[in-house]
């Protein structure tokens, strides 16, 4: 599977080194890239209205500065528009000039003496431009490699830029925002409207504690490569293109026996919708049967809103109790529980049960998770391989506070590698984090899909993949990844905001279908089995 890497700081600089020596270029040319490719995704987006607005780059003394005078330049000479340009130099009294940067002002100066378009301000409290509404503001302050708060000075500049009515276009990264780590609370930083990212997309862009700094990202691709050898961060993008070759194949002759049967443990009597959500995602997933364990009035529920589930009542009338192993169906591959369960003790030693019952991987979300924050103990008797699915909430129950989102990360990555477990991390960008460390971040979904109910869906959807056959890492990445690009089906075609948790399976279809247009099968046997033209010898016997 290809994925795309999330870098750190010191990692895109082995990257920037490599393409250098790889294509023979000097640090001045690999600039000229940058600046070039993003003034062109500047002048060529929907930022510039073509109405004659003032376009002012905020350039600091380093190669980020440097990339925002060659994006000057580029507006100016290749005749952009007739924008009215302007390189406002921001640098304290006594600070030193990176080369490129001062090679890039050189000519800079050359240009404005030639054209009347372009102009320099040299910036500092008495002597400022004053960017309007019409006006747009490239942020070239900082880039990546800024390794302390911002104060003084430039929060002074940050500060104007961000009292400023102007759009706010920031390059690579909004200057005083920390690429791979907590923005110290002490810094200023830019607030931008747009975020051009060079090459690479950042961690920083990715967490709930930035979201008002980056607004839209944009990766811009100016070239750079990465070395085999690079040993990166472990973190990933979850993208269309490798998320399609994960779906698997519907074979032609296939029965309900041949896309698993599972076992899911869920509702009570006072939260029956759970079960029906979670039962209705998963059929919808491609499961072949269902049986659903919870209580008889969320069996009667059932039998109305999904007669294709089979039913497994509970003895006890109000709260799941026990399970009778005897009596379900031995055919079962796969089990989840938690969605509306509760936490009665009655349900806590059914729960306990499970864990001493069930062998192979779990899904456990909801109450099962708040189950297992009451009995850590537990936790060392999962199933390897288990999909945990805490929202933050559930997951500061499950390890404690976090002092900031990259701290939740670490902790996530250590839980996964301590209990050899799947652990999904809800939330605009869900992190999967795999047992041996690995994190992905998902690039589907939308704010409508915070709603009551999104979760007991994936579950549902989890649970079906599972059922399957794929194996629980696909099955987690692959769910998430379809979870919320059902939602953005939905959103396609209606507000987000009008979304509800049961029209999200609704929308599982299209979900899949949009993958399987980008499957890529590379051999005929492939191809064949695509076309449901080849069974193995497991696939054609009867259940």
């Amino acid at each position: 599977m290809q994925e795309n890497r999330l870098l750190t700081v010191s990692e895109i600089r082995e990257c920037e080194q490599f393409t250098m020596q790889k294509h023979k270029l000097t640090s001045v040319q690999l600039m000229e890239h940058a600046g070039k490719a993003c003034a062109e995704s500047l002048f060529f987006g929907d930022i510039l209205d073509f109405s004659g607005q003032n376009v002012y780059f905020y350039v600091g003394t380093g190669n980020n500065g440097g990339d925002g005078v060659v994006m000057a330049i580029h507006f100016v000479e290749d005749s952009f528009s007739s924008h009215n340009v302007y390189v406002v130099v921001c640098a304290p009294e006594k600070a030193r000039y990176s080369e490129e940067m001062q090679y890039q002002l050189k000519r800079w100066q050359k240009i404005e003496k030639k054209n009347e378009t372009a102009h320099t301000i040299y910036y500092s409290t008495d002597n400022h431009p004053n960017p309007t509404r019409e006006d747009v503001i490239v942020d070239a302050l900082f880039g990546i490699g800024l390794n302390k708060p911002v104060t003084g000075f430039f929060a002074d500049v940050i500060g104007h830029i961000n009292e400023s009515d102007a759009r706010v276009v920031s390059i690579d990264t909004p200057s005083g925002l920390f690429a791979d780590q907590h923005t110290p609370d002490n810094s200023a930083v830019v607030i931008a409207d747009t975020t051009l990212s060079v090459q690479f997309p950042k961690v920083a862009f990715l967490v709930p504690e930035n979201a008002c700094y980056c607004g839209q990202v944009d990766v811009v691709d100016i070239g750079m490569e990465a070395p085999d050898n690079l040993n990166d961060m472990g973190r990933y993008l979850l993208v269309s293109e490798a998320m399609s070759q994960l779906v698997r194949p519907r074979p032609r002759y296939a029965h309900k026996g041949t896309f698993g049967h599972g076992l899911l443990v869920a509702g009570c009597e006072r939260m029956p919708g759970a079960a029906v959500l979670a039962a209705k995602a998963a059929m919808r997933g491609g499961i072949g049967k269902l049986t659903v364990h919870t209580v008889k009035s969320v069996c009667q529920t059932l039998a109305i809103a999904l007669p294709e589930a089979l039913h497994h009542p509970d003895d006890n009338e109000q709260y799941v109790s026990r399970i009778d192993w005897n009596s379900l169906p031995d055919n079962i591959t796969a089990v989840a529980l938690g969605p509306g369960l509760g936490t009665h003790k009655q349900t806590v030693s059914a729960m306990k049960d499970i864990l001493d019952t069930v062998k192979s991987p779990l899904v456990i979300d909801a109450d099962a998770l708040n189950m297992l924050a009451e009995n850590k103990t537990w936790l060392a008797f999962l199933p390897p391989c288990s999909i945990l699915t805490p929202h933050f909430a559930e997951f500061e129950r499950l390890v404690g506070k976090s002092s900031d989102d990259f701290d939740r990360l670490d902790r996530a990555k250590q839980f996964a590698q301590r209990y050899s477990v799947i652990l999904v991390l809800k939330g605009h960008h869900t992190v999967v984090t795999l047992p041996d460390g690995r994190q992905f971040f998902n690039t589907t979904g939308n704010s409508g899909m915070a709603t009551a109910g999104s979760g007991d869906v994936l579950t549902g959807l989890l649970l079906s993949l599972l059922a399957q056959g794929y194996t629980p890492e696909h099955a987690a990445l692959l769910g998430v990844f379809l979870h919320g690009a059902a939602g953005d089906a939905y959103a396609r075609d209606n507000d987000s905001r009008t979304l509800i948790a049961s029209d999200i399976p609704q929308y599982f279809p299209e979900a899949f279908e949009e993958l399987r247009g980008l499957q890529d099968w590379e051999t005929k046997e492939d191809s064949k089995r695509a076309e449901g033209l080849m069974l193995s010898k497991e696939e054609r016997s009867e259940p």
